[in-house]
């Protein structure tokens, strides 16, 4: 339903033009749902069509089973599999079917699949893990076994939605990888994945990688803190980063002029225009000088003389927040 011009707010600022289809748009009744047996075979369908679009239809892993059947998708281009059940095992299924295939898959959308109350439903680290990793065009550390993760080169993805899943801390490491080294993402939503709920430090390597990237454009981490109270369900209620975060990514680790503060407080980040000067230059590309590593005060991003980066399994550096830097693991390690 209308799913190009679903698609077509990531081709401009973001929030220009935006439609986003509710459930309630579909079925208005709550007490039903549109659920599709498991028994249907959707996998033909990545193999003939140019857009796969499949929202509030209930999928999970069952229904991809004969995916990784699907040898060549070669006009496939969207991919909106928004409010459905994939979790952690359907996700690390659809992105393994869609690399053995050489997709050319360019817009992504898989926001809100853990619709139901039960949280293995949700995408969680293990899936979010997965799809950077497809993503990004290296295997993932299972695949592996264990040794430096063979590269298979990225996917030509220029959007990705995960909205209103799980990435959490682990996930914000690895996509924050992602992104430093993607030679064509765009657009990255994390909004509403719980990012920030044990420290800020994930979210501001992934700041930092945004600032640092040659493609990204537009990186939506709104509501990833938790706020005080709690929902009708018992979870947190997450909300926006808190006040000194706040201060510090405007102070800090976003280059003046090329961020809008207003949408920085919101924790959007959409590049208005890049700054004229070298890195060195740039506010926000390396730490202050003078500053002893392991200070309490902050520092700005990392990425050259005095700075922090973390190494990427494709080989690249990852500007890193000071105090994550202190604790990355070493490239390679899970």
């Amino acid at each position: 339903i209308n799913s190009q011009r679903l698609h077509c707010h990531f081709r401009t600022l973001y929030g220009k033009d935006e439609m986003d289809i509710e459930h309630g748009d579909i079925m208005p009744d709550e007490r039903y749902n549109v659920c599709l047996p498991t028994e249907v075979d959707i996998s033909q369908a990545f193999a003939v069509a140019t857009s796969v679009d499949l929202q509030h239809l209930e999928l999970c892993p069952a229904h991809l089973d004969r995916l990784c059947l699907v040898t060549d998708m070669p006009v496939l281009t969207h991919l909106n599999l928004n409010n459905n059940l994939l979790g952690d095992a359907g996700v690390e299924m659809l992105f393994r079917a869609l690399v053995d295939a050489n997709s050319s898959v360019v817009h992504v959308a898989l926001a809100s699949n853990g619709i139901g109350d039960e949280v293995d439903n949700f995408i969680q680290e293990r899936g979010s893990i997965a799809i950077a990793d497809a993503i990004g065009g290296y295997a993932s550390h299972e695949e592996a076994d264990g040794e430096e993760a063979p590269q298979t080169g990225p996917l030509p993805v220029l959007s990705v939605d995960l909205r209103g899943n799980r990435s959490r801390e682990l996930g914000a490491r690895r996509w924050a990888e992602v992104v430093a080294a993607h030679p064509d993402l765009k657009f990255l939503c994390l909004a509403q994945n719980e990012l920030g709920m044990l420290s800020e430090e994930r979210f501001l390597d992934l700041v930092c990688a945004a600032v640092a990237s040659a493609s990204l454009s537009v990186l939506d981490l709104q509501d990833n803190f938790p706020q005080e109270g709690t929902d009708v369900k018992g979870r947190p209620i997450m909300g926006p980063p808190p006040t000194e975060v706040i201060e510090d990514l405007l102070a800090d680790y976003t280059p003046a002029g090329e961020f809008a503060a207003e949408d920085v407080r919101r924790a959007v980040f959409i590049r208005r225009h890049r700054g004229g000067g070298g890195a060195a230059e740039k506010k926000g590309r390396q730490p202050q000088q003078g500053q002893q590593q392991g200070s309490a005060q902050r520092h700005s991003c990392g990425g050259t003389s005095g700075g922090a980066a973390a190494g990427t399994p494709g080989g690249a550096s990852v500007p890193m927040s000071p105090s994550a830097a202190s604790l990355a693991p070493s490239a390679g390690s899970p």
